[in-house]
């Protein structure tokens, strides 16, 4: 009987799986023990512009994504809502370059034009240090990434029957299935570069520092930037993918927020950002 119980269990219940789970439990633990994650007295990016200033910056950055994408779009003949599922490799890498581009420079030039009148303070943390922490902060959150993802998507098995495939993102999908050439390199420079940066200053920059300078508490506008973050990428994923995608993307922006909080800098959450992002595209390249 307790053999059948065990080969039950391990059958239900993967090795590696459960490896994951104790080992983010683990680290979990030890986190709260050590208190890693108390943000408490944290300045956060610390940019000294009211939250309405910040929100018009969030949503002028926006606006030059979007516009750039319709305007793509028309060149490239596309019309009425852009499918990710329905367009090439080579209409996705216009597409997505055109919005990322236009983003990162409005996002940049608001930015700097803050800078200019005094509004952001120099970063306390060195630039090399930030980037180390941003990935080491990567790798230490990855078991609670990876669990929340795979209970996200066993509740969705158990609620539907439907199972998650093993990709959950559009874009991913077709540069595991495209050709090597320039469109898919371009391609690649705005998931793993582009995206990014002009995600941290839209989520960590403008929405989460708003809450800041609003009054609230650290892990609470770490909180709601976060749950921004994943509704905004509900369109990027497949729908027999998005509770476990976007539970796990949850996680992951909570890690990039706790970051900001720590560092007092971007720096740190874009590291970890590029680093997912390139990580996530080897990997699936690689066992495709």
């Amino acid at each position: 009987m307790a053999g059948e119980s065990v080969n039950a269990t391990s059958a239900a219940l993967p090795l590696s799986v459960l490896v994951m789970l104790v080992v983010a439990a683990v680290l979990g633990a030890v986190a709260c023990r050590r208190r890693w994650l108390t943000l408490d007295g944290r300045p956060g990016l610390n940019w000294f512009a009211s939250p309405m200033q910040l929100m018009v910056m969030c949503v002028v950055t926006w606006l030059a994504g979007a516009m750039s994408t319709l305007v793509a779009a028309r060149a490239l003949g596309l019309g009425g809502a852009l499918d990710p599922a329905s367009l090439t490799v080579r209409q996705t890498a216009i597409v997505t370059a055109a919005a990322m581009g236009a983003g990162l420079l409005a996002a940049i030039g608001l930015i700097v034009w803050m800078g200019r009148i005094q509004l952001v303070p120099r970063a306390a943390t060195p630039w090399a240090r930030s980037i180390a922490l941003g990935v080491v902060a990567l790798v230490a959150w990855w078991p609670a990434i990876a669990s929340a993802g795979w209970i996200g998507g066993k509740l969705q098995f158990m609620a539907t029957g439907i199972e998650p495939p093993a990709i959950g993102h559009s874009t991913l999908e077709q540069m595991v299935q495209g050709t090597r050439d320039g469109w898919w390199w371009l391609m690649g420079l705005s998931a793993v570069v582009l995206a990014p940066i002009l995600e941290e200053c839209l989520y960590r920059g403008f929405v989460q520092q708003a809450l800041r300078r609003a009054g609230l508490g650290p892990w609470p506008a770490v909180l709601i930037a976060s749950a921004v973050f994943t509704l905004m990428h509900v369109g990027s994923v497949p729908e027999g993918a998005r509770a476990a995608s976007l539970t796990s993307l949850a996680v992951l922006s909570c890690c990039f927020g706790w970051l900001a909080e720590r560092t007092g800098s971007l720096v740190a959450p874009v590291a970890a950002h590029v680093a997912f992002n390139l990580g996530n595209l080897m990997v699936a390249t690689a066992f495709a």
